[in-house]
């Protein structure tokens, strides 16, 4: 069966020779309504969103897989797994993540590890983490609730986020990591925001701009 073509939002402004970004999430809708803000002419993100709670990380290499398989994708496209740390940098579940990683690098796919989750990288946005339990998606929910006036996964857009609030996010989130260039590559007990690094594919090709 001949493939699809790449799936470039032409009616957008999107030109022919962008990259896609192609993400399997392991949210359902926060990753996704969050990407939707971005307008660029120069790359596109393409998000597979967990349904039917097919979350873990065998779940999210499936589908960036079978998604590959069915659509005729470029040399330069990239393609990431974004996963939460609260559920597996646990001792009963650290060697499935082991694996995922080691999977991933042999399958060339890019992590963006985000721990406690996802709302760790949002709250990044608008404070410096205080207190934050790397172990606890709540501890970064709440304090994103606190520092935003309020969160919903299905509204990322009511956060009113800005360019400039992208640009600190990205600050905040370089400064947790090493700087001799192994972020990707450990495990770390300690809070973590990789998901800056599928921001910065985007800042390497355009200035970041925001839909209004």
């Amino acid at each position: 069966m001949p493939r699809k073509p790449r799936p470039l939002d032409r009616d957008g402004g999107v030109v022919r020779d962008a990259t896609l970004i192609v993400i399997a999430s392991e949210d359902t809708h926060a990753v996704k309504n969050y990407l939707d803000l971005f307008r660029a002419r120069r790359v596109q993100f393409r998000v597979l969103p967990t349904v039917d709670g097919q979350s873990s990380p065998k779940h999210l290499i499936d589908r960036l897989d079978e998604d590959r398989k069915t659509v005729d994708y470029g040399e330069g496209d990239e393609f990431w797994i974004s996963l939460d740390g609260d559920r597996w940098l646990r001792p009963d579940r650290i060697a499935t993540l082991t694996n995922l990683v080691q999977l991933c690098r042999q399958k060339q796919y890019r992590v963006a590890l985000c721990s406690p989750c996802f709302e760790f990288w949002l709250l990044l946005h608008f404070a410096k983490p205080v207190g934050i339990d790397y172990r606890q998606c709540r501890s970064a929910i709440d304090a994103l609730r606190q520092a935003a006036g309020g969160y919903q996964k299905q509204r990322v857009d009511n956060l009113g986020l800005t360019v400039e609030l992208v640009h600190a996010a990205i600050d905040r989130a370089r400064q947790l990591e090493p700087s001799d260039g192994t972020a990707e590559q450990d495990l770390p007990e300690y809070p973590v925001a990789r998901f800056h690094l599928i921001v910065e594919s985007l800042l390497q090709r355009e200035a970041i701009d925001l839909r209004r």
